[in-house]
């Protein structure tokens, strides 16, 4: 296998990206650990940011990709996970592990496996105390709360709807009201990209949202629209309309029939995550 090129570390980490930059290209299904995402792509920027902080201030001098041992990355991890949360931790190493897998899948050599970090979060899940759950994170009255996005911009209201009747991220609910002639079709909203280049099943919408969308004018960034949730409540956030979404659907499923491990595959489905656990993790939360 062979090293990152380039005479400075920030020269090697922009020969990893090129070497690892997969956008466009479908990672669902495929065991591909490259950069398929814009948002992968600014996670991974973090990751190696971070490292050569670290590399430079212990004086690392080898390839990047050759530093990248054991021992290395067992102090580099102390210092970086310091006092953040257990979910934070687990995110961040399994980062890791995603990049330096990839890196792998270009041919390059990293002294370190998946097994390690595998260790590293059983080891951290073991002696990091357990924090509490935080309960109620889905909006209570959500219909006289999006009622009150609306009257206070009109575009916060939709945006808050779609999040509601569709489960979409805040980035995909902005997508859709900013080309919905391109998503909606037939009265379905189709081709939905989420996270990690993963498209959405085809979700029917309502007539009165798609007449609501299309007379938007003015899209609100992703700031504005949380200023005006965070105005409406000091609790609550753009998130908390997912936890709703996956509580309600559930709660329709079961009652139309539908078995319990079903109706957790169809709400994971509708959230865009592969994994039922997901959808026990919102419903404990909701």
């Amino acid at each position: 296998m062979a090293n990152l090129k380039g005479g400075t570390y920030e020269k090697q980490v922009k020969n990893a990206f090129h070497r690892l930059e997969a956008f466009g290209i479908k990672r669902h299904g495929t065991n591909s650990h490259k950069t398929h995402s814009i948002e992968l792509a600014k996670k991974r920027t973090m990751y190696l940011n971070d490292y050569i902080k670290f590399a430079k201030e212990s004086n690392l001098s080898d390839k990047l990709n050759q530093t990248m041992t054991q021992k290395n990355i067992d102090l580099f991890l102390v210092n970086r996970l310091e006092n953040l949360s257990l979910k934070t931790k687990e995110d961040y190493i399994r980062g890791w592990s995603s990049l330096t897998q990839g890196l792998k899948e270009v041919n390059i050599s990293v002294p370190i496996d998946k097994e390690y970090f595998n260790t590293k979060i059983n080891e951290i899940k073991r002696t990091t105390p357990k924090e509490p759950i935080k309960i109620n994170r889905a909006i209570n009255n959500v219909s006289n709360f999006i009622q009150n996005l609306y009257d206070k911009r009109y575009e916060s209201g939709v945006l808050a709807q779609i999040q509601y009747e569709l489960g979409f991220r805040v980035s995909e609910a902005i997508k859709l009201i900013s080309s919905p002639l391109n998503y909606i079709k037939n009265n379905s909203v189709v081709g939905m990209v989420g996270k990690g280049n993963h498209k959405y099943h085809d979700k029917p919408i309502s007539k009165e949202l798609q007449a609501k969308i299309v007379i938007v004018e003015n899209i609100p960034s992703q700031n504005t629209y949380r200023n005006d949730i965070k105005e409406l409540s000091s609790v609550h956030s753009t998130h908390s309309l997912r936890y709703n979404y996956a509580k309600n659907e559930f709660n329709k499923k079961i009652e139309q029939g539908i078995s319990y491990k079903q109706a957790l595959k169809e709400v994971s489905e509708g959230l865009n995550h592969s994994r039922i656990e997901m959808s026990k993790w919102y419903l404990a939360r909701a």
